[in-house]
């Protein structure tokens, strides 16, 4: 496979032998970031002026968009992964492993220089920081870094895998993502449901994938939603190219063994999950979707003449939450957990917490399998008999449950999947986490997987000893290497203990390396980490800002059609939510009760969620500044609990969904008991802007969640101090709301509904003694006219496209504590409305903002109670809806449409002839047939033509001239071959001078008669609206069919 790029207009372009995938920026007339993608057969693409970037890539994972540029990350370099023995098919299917992958920009040429095969990146630094390209103008030297760069090291870190060269590629018979035995149970269930069904099932590839596993989800899906526009005959020859490659993230080994004289091929894949992806210290227990931290799949694989052997196991963060394990059972039916945390200090708190949900939860599967536990501290265990005792210790206690749950076992009668029938299947996966998932847990699974083995070759095989060195010397490296291969995505370095995990005994050498990498995985941490987890989410990222949508007619009309409809899919209710901020001057919680400000005397009904904003939790010394105490956040916590749930006339029950702090200021969102479920994708994020960002007593902290089909984003800031520094205020608003990213590259804007509620600290600029006679005359439409922040919004852009309810109590800052008595201090500041309530959002409406009079601190807390539509979205109803008008835009193209598809089938099956012949053997070349023996090959013969002797330019069309007698023979089509030797050609008479084809470098040129429809090379079948006859021109080869008129 080939990539090139054609400069005019700027394109670049999958080519195999036969076909090609076409890349191109978007039409003029289209206004959304789209990238156009043909897939056509070679001889309808010209490629003159094409210039080869690289001669030998292995497919492209997908499209990525940062800015304003387009980028697609082509595999430039891999290794293959295969057994060399005689097995093929299930337990032998070939691997690759990705060593490089480049970025390749669509819509510029101002990165070309970089991704020249001279500027190969540097794999073994340690900068994984994302740059956004710096340019001091157009020309393309002026490029300083590959925006890229970060992103790139990641791919190309040896830590991913794709299908090796199956010949099936996507929709092959290999999908790497997913396990053995969920591989031919879905083949079977298609099987059973026909032809419909399985047309069904390849529309939907990537939900074919086991989608947990399928790290590049989101740059593969707009060539997915492309592969899904195609008829089902052409995405077959799609798949078989393999222009589109899925990867996992993880390890694959292999070893070809010979046990009991027979060969075996024995292999480890584990598959490492993305959607709670990054290093150890940014990333760890679970999201509300149930995924869990270093979550890896890993499958033992053996394979025998006539029988295939799959077991599999999970590993995991400790994750306190139910949707995990829903997910676990219905997923592997069983689950028995083995917990290796320690019983002593804090892991014995976190390993309590973790039995105490696991017995509270009473999961079960559909099949009445439930969650088992066993509490195996390894620390404790190997201490005595060491790391050795470890595998007796383990057959007593879990032996009798690895027996119960088996493994997974079919026969092998042919090749591919087809040819496989499944035996026995795998009842129940063990689920073992220690701290990290990396250590102590590969020494654990190493040992259940030998487990397996030895009961699967004793049941299949009586004689078998077990004491067969060379595989369990396979196994042994397998393991080491597999555990080295996870803990260096996780924190950098390899695992501790693969030393006994390769030899089956520990050394001094062992442990003055396991020494070694503890040290390495403090360095990791402390200075590697950070950069490595930016951009280990960017190919992962699923912001707005970065999707791409692939141009297509079809989808947009769908888009349409669904968008018009959506009130048959769509249903909305409207909810409450009450919003409040409040400065605290650092004080601590009292006796004052903050129910008046929390549920005002006028609420008619209990609000959906409480929003809570604090600043200044904390005093802001020079000592606090730099560092979070989340001490004090934690009491107000457990006060504001407390006071909600001893309210009198107590309607609802309340529960801490999430909270954030940051030095002073904190975020504290409470949400209705029974509406908890109904919430998902909660996140929270901070963002310093003191002393230019590195101190965080200004800043802000905002949480993100999903309720049903409606996003909220919470903002709390406290914004730079001073009277007159309202440009500070600006651009600490600027460096929020720009700067302040959740995961996967969401930002504030990205959201259905914002609310901000913070400590603006804008003024009103106006004389003292005038702001307080009019604050006392409650004039506020002449104190909102001097109001800075009206005026920043007003003039500069601050809050742009956010509202503020009507303005109507008193300025709330500065009063003497205790008292309604504005500031009497020495300074005397100038009373000013610094705490505010802005939103924006078409499902917001204010019904009440208001401040309380809370005492207890120089400032008093304003509230807003917001009505919010909250939309909920029937997907199944929507899918249902999607097909009808699918099929109703399809048939809406009438006979015109299938003419041109009917073109296009027969153009890619014309081109699918044009294959390469098989390979020469023993018994056949290639080149030699019964028409061409040994190669020779004999033209036909020369055709005279007459020259017209009064046109002198030979490029000329009316140059030669045909007899009207004697009509020009139609080449049949051949395979091309050399040049052939001239042949001696009769010489005419000098009035009649011939020239013969065979006395040139290329065929003559090809007269055309008139009404000849002569299609642009580069030109696409469906671009046409001619007939069939039409074709009758296309070029065979480097002949040419030629008409006579």
């Amino acid at each position: 496979m080939q990539l090139l790029l054609l400069p005019s207009p700027r394109r670049l372009v999958l080519a195999t032998e036969s076909f090609v995938l076409v890349f191109s920026p978007p039409p003029q007339d289209s206004h959304s970031p789209d990238v156009v993608v043909e897939f056509l057969p070679r001889p309808e693409l010209s490629l003159d002026g094409a210039v080869p970037l690289n001669s030998r890539v292995a497919g492209c994972l997908g499209v990525l968009r940062l800015g304003e540029d387009t980028f697609l990350p082509i595999i430039t370099s891999s290794l293959l992964i295969a057994s060399h023995s005689a097995f093929t098919g299930p337990g032998a299917e070939p691997v690759q492993k990705i060593l490089a992958c480049e970025f390749f920009c669509l819509t510029s040429p101002k990165y070309d220089a970089l991704t020249s095969p001279g500027s190969a990146i540097d794999l073994s630094g340690d900068d994984y920081d994302l740059v956004n390209a710096a340019t001091s103008g157009s020309n393309p030297l002026d490029v300083l870094e590959h925006p890229c760069a970060g992103i790139r090291k990641i791919l190309s870190s040896g830590s991913f895998y794709f299908a090796g060269d199956t010949g099936a590629g996507l929709g092959g018979t290999f999908d790497i993502t997913t396990r053995l035995e969920a591989r031919l149970a879905r083949r079977a269930a298609a099987a059973a449901a026909g032809d419909d069904e399985a047309d069904d099932a390849d529309a939907g590839a990537v939900d074919e994938s086991d989608s947990r596993f399928l790290w590049n989800t989101y740059l593969i899906s707009p060539l997915l939603a492309f592969r899904r526009s195609l008829p089902i005959e052409l995405r077959s020859i799609l798949d078989r190219e393999a222009f589109i490659v899925r990867a996992i993230q993880g390890f694959c080994g292999l070893y070809d063994v010979v046990v009991g004289g027979q060969t075996v091929v024995l292999s480890l894949v584990s598959r490492l999950g993305w959607k709670r992806a990054g290093t150890r210290f940014n990333v760890r227990g679970v999201d509300d979707d149930g995924s869990t931290a270093n979550f890896v799949e890993t499958e033992t694989i053996l394979r025998t003449n006539s029988m295939v052997f799959s077991y599999v196991q999970v590993r995991g963060s400790v994750p306190p939450f139910t949707r995990h394990f829903e997910s676990l059972l219905d997923t592997y039916d069983g689950v028995h957990i083995i917990n290796l945390l320690s019983s002593k200090d804090q892991e014995a708190l976190l390993s309590d917490a973790y039995a105490t949900h696991i017995e509270k939860a009473g999961l079960r599967s559909a099949g009445g399998a439930g969650i088992g536990l066993t509490a195996f501290d390894f620390h404790a265990r190997s201490k005595v008999g060491g790391i050795e005792s470890v595998k007796s210790q383990l057959a007593t206690v879990v032996g009798s449950i690895g027996q119960r749950f088996g493994a997974c076992v079919a026969t092998v009668e042919g090749r591919g999947e087809d040819a496989t029938t499944l035996v026995m299947a795998q009842q129940g996966v063990f689920r073992t986490n220690c701290k990290d998932c990396l250590d102590r847990t590969n020494v654990v699974q190493d040992i259940l997987s030998g487990f397996a083995i030895l009961d699967y070759m004793r049941n299949t095989n009586p004689t078998f000893q077990g004491t067969d060195v060379a595989l369990w010397s396979s196994h042994r490296v397998l393991w080491a290497e597999n555990g080295d291969a996870l803990s260096k995505i996780y924190v950098g370095t390899g695992a501790i203990n693969t030393s006994f995990t390769r030899s089956g005994k520990k050394s001094f050498a062992g442990l003055l390396s396991d020494a070694t990498k503890s040290v390495g995985r403090m360095y990791q941490s402390n200075f590697i980490d950070g950069g490595k987890q930016k951009a280990s989410l960017s190919p992962l990222a699923c912001s707005s800002s970065q999707k791409v949508r692939v141009y297509n007619p079809v989808n947009d009309a769908l888009r349409e059609g669904l968008r018009a409809r959506a009130t048959e899919y769509t249903s909305f209710e409207d909810t409450t939510i009450w919003v409040g901020t409040y400065n605290l001057n650092g004080k601590g919680p009292g006796s004052e009760s903050l129910l008046p400000w929390l549920f005002p005397p006028s609420s008619t009904s209990d609000p959906s969620f409480l929003v809570i904003s604090f600043q200044e939790i904390v005093p802001l010394t020079p000592q606090m500044i730099m560092a979070t105490d989340p001490e004090k956040k934690r009491r107000w916590e457990a006060h504001i609990l407390q006071q909600v749930a001893q309210r009198p006339g107590k309607k609802s029950e309340y529960i801490l969904l999430r909270s954030g702090q940051l030095v002073g200021t904190a975020l504290i969102v409470l949400i209705k008991t029974e509406l908890a479920n109904d919430v998902r994708n909660v996140e929270a994020t901070t963002k310093k802007t003191g002393l230019k960002g590195m101190a965080g007593n200004k800043g802000a902290v905002a949480i993100r969640l999903d309720y049903r089909d409606t996003s909220f984003c919470f903002v709390t800031a406290h914004l730079a101090a001073g009277h007159s520094n309202v440009e500070e205020r600006n651009s600490d608003y600027f460096t929020i709301s720009e700067g302040l990213h959740f995961s996967r590259g969401r930002t504030i804007p990205q959201h259905d509904n914002v609310v901000w509620a913070a400590d603006t600290n804008y003024r009103i600029s106006l004389p003292n003694d005038e702001v307080r006679r009019l604050a006392q005359e409650d004039n506020y439409a002449a104190l909102f006219q001097e109001d800075q922040l009206a005026l920043s919004m007003n003039t500069r852009n601050v809050f742009a496209g956010y509202y503020e309810a009507p303005l109507l109590f008193r300025p709330t800052y500065k009063y003497d504590n205790g008292t309604e008595v504005y500031d009497s201090s020495e300074k005397r500041r100038i009373p000013a409305w610094t705490d505010r309530i802005l939103y924006c959002g078409r499902d917001l409406d204010v019904s009440k903002y208001h401040r309380a009079e809370l005492m207890s601190s120089d400032h008093r807390p304003v509230y807003a109670v917001f009505r919010a539509r909250i939309r909920q979205v029937d997907h199944a109803k929507r899918t249902a809806l999607r097909k009808i008008l699918l099929q109703e835009i399809i048939a809406s193209g009438g006979d015109k449409d299938a003419e041109k598809i009917a073109r296009v089938r027969k153009g890619f099956a014309d081109a699918a002839l044009t294959q390469l012949p098989p390979p020469s053997d023993d018994q056949q070349a290639w080149w030699s047939t019964p028409d061409n023996p040994d190669g020779t090959f004999q033209p036909d013969p020369a055709v005279a033509q007459l020259r017209n002797n009064s046109v002198t330019d030979p490029f000329a069309d009316d140059f030669l001239i045909i007899p009207p007698h004697r009509p020009p023979t139609v080449p049949a089509s051949r395979r091309k071959a050399p040049p052939p030797s001239p042949v001696p050609v009769p010489v005419p008479a000098p009035e009649e001078k011939l020239l013969s084809p065979a006395g040139r470098m290329g065929p003559p040129p090809i007269p055309i008669r008139p009404g000849m429809i002569k299609r642009p090379s580069n030109q696409s079948l469906l671009d046409s609206d001619d007939d069939a006859e039409s074709l009758s021109g296309i070029t065979t080869g480097s002949w040419q069919v030629i008409e006579a008129s």
